[in-house]
């Protein structure tokens, strides 16, 4: 006999599945889709919203939640649930709220706009034209303050934007949050591009495409994905889009005048692949088969792009390879140099080339101008001036053009505003998981340096990625670290990794 919460999972697969394919179709506009199918891609991609909202709000997924859980009140009705069926109710329950208060020609009219903006973005970077652009991004604020008032929030628009990617954060903490890292940074900052840079000339120059692929994969199999359930492509901007623990795909934007942009992408996209990929597939159709935030998801790209993926110990395992493959450029630089000099800290215009201590300052520049853009404080036409002050004011630089300064990208065109706090918060959840990380496995960077990885995955495996949403970010962290989410673990984390290389002791 079919239960009770069986029947709401086999309901909720048919959601997860047009989510699926709706996601399948965004993958292939960003990789393979040719430039004249824009038109009937962006019909499809409304159609597809449409019907996962409708499934997502259906009289059946009502009926079948209610026998569960009240959903006005939130109470469980069924207490022989186990804890993991009881969250997974709790946050159906959220989901479906905050769907039904979305109407469906909002829904679709949204998913149309987004598409034909992420069109028009990509035009617009590459010719450098704000204002071809500018008239998209304008809907896409509008329907930002539309969504915010039909989801509802008590103290500012934007807090019910920022909790449909972090559940319980809001616009309050994160300025606090900002307050105490934007002073550090600023100075560290200052302190660490004082330094002498070794002459980064090896990383630049002609470096084979297909060359670089095949360090990609060896990369991504010794992180342990599996490539059965996975595939690499090329991309304007680097991505992972999840459709199904059996099916994740990731993107990289190869350059080849530039080797380790790309293999810092790698690095990031696996973290996000290895966490969609250790979900429990017998979970898909409900929240225990979601990460549990857009920041937790975050946390475990930067955990390998660069917590991982920029220390000394992963790359005494991966550098000798790297050297074999491209022996002209790399052959004549010792490990020592190859590590100082990808920890080089240097403000840039671009955010996802950003090294670790600049990153975060990237992130503070566009929330500050999201909440200007829904405080009515200026308006779209106004955001490269606002832009360019603010480069000036964080990292004391300003770009030269648009394309590398606000149509750098994609995330506005594809409607996420309240979205890009998340990469600030992955990089503190990061560290936080790390300090427990170190204190778990001391040895670790033996273990790294002698090309044992698993244990990484391992950890993350039974510590972050298995619970799905089965708890809160703030639950999740505490469960991980033992405290709520703070500054200090990756403020102590910065300040010792620079410390060390400006006297570049204990490499």
């Amino acid at each position: 006999m079919t239960s009770d919460f069986e029947n709401l999972l086999e309901i909720g697969k048919k959601a997860s599945t047009l989510n699926s394919i709706h996601y399948l179709l965004q993958w292939d506009q960003e990789t393979y889709m040719r430039p004249g199918s824009e038109d009937i891609r962006s019909k499809q991609r409304e159609l597809l919203a449409s019907l996962t909202h409708e499934e997502k709000t259906s009289p059946e997924i009502e009926l079948a939640l209610s026998k569960l859980i009240d959903l006005t009140s939130g109470e469980i009705l069924d207490d022989s649930l186990d804890n993991a069926k009881k969250s997974a109710l709790r946050e159906w329950r959220r989901d479906f709220n905050l769907n039904k208060k979305l109407p469906d020609s909002f829904v679709k009219s949204k998913a149309k706009t987004i598409s034909e903006a992420t069109s028009v973005w990509a035009i617009a970077k590459k010719e450098n034209n704000f204002s071809l652009f500018s008239p998209h991004l304008e809907k896409i604020v509008a329907n930002a303050r539309e969504e915010a008032k039909y989801l509802g929030y008590k103290e500012h628009p934007y807090d019910a934007l920022l909790d449909q990617y972090e559940q319980g954060m809001t616009s309050n903490s994160l300025t606090k949050l900002f307050a105490d890292l934007k002073p550090f940074l600023v100075d560290l900052c200052k302190k660490c591009a004082n330094k002498e840079l070794n002459d980064e000339s090896f990383l630049f120059g002609s470096f084979s495409d297909q060359r670089q692929y095949e360090f990609h994969q060896f990369m991504l199999n010794e992180m342990g994905l599996d490539p059965n359930y996975s595939r690499l492509d090329k991309t304007n901007h680097p991505f992972c889009i999840p459709m199904h623990p059996h099916d994740v795909r990731l993107t990289t934007h190869q350059h080849s005048s530039s080797l380790f942009e790309s293999i810092s992408a790698v690095l990031h996209e696996g973290g996000h692949a290895l966490y969609e990929l250790a979900l429990n597939p017998k979970n898909f159709g409900s929240p225990l088969c979601e990460a549990a935030s857009l920041g937790i998801h975050e946390s475990q790209s930067r955990f390998y792009e660069t917590i991982i993926g920029q220390s000394h110990c992963l790359w005494k395992h991966f550098y000798p390879t790297l050297q074999k493959m491209f022996p002209d450029k790399l052959g004549p630089i010792s490990i020592d140099t190859f590590y100082q000099t990808i920890n080089a800290v240097k403000p840039s215009f671009i955010r996802i080339h950003a090294d670790e201590v600049t990153y975060i300052l990237h992130v503070i520049l566009r929330f500050e101008i999201e909440m200007g853009l829904l405080d009515n404080e200026f308006e779209v036409k106004d955001i490269p001036n606002i832009w360019n002050q603010k480069m000036q004011d964080l990292l004391g630089i300003v770009p030269n053009t648009d394309s590398e300064g606000c149509l750098q990208d994609v995330h506005w065109s594809c409607g996420l505003i309240g979205y890009f706090p998340t990469y600030a918060l992955g990089n503190l959840y990061a560290a936080q998981i790390f300090a427990t990380f170190k204190k778990i496995h001391p040895d670790f960077e033996k273990k790294i340096s002698d090309g044992n990885l698993t244990f990484i995955k391992e950890f993350l495996n039974e510590n972050v990625h298995k619970f799905g949403r089965e708890y809160t970010p703030a639950d999740l962290i505490k469960k991980i670290t033992g405290k709520n989410l703070a500054t200090d673990d990756y403020i102590e984390y910065l300040s010792s990794k620079y410390s060390q290389i400006r006297d570049k002791k204990n490499l």
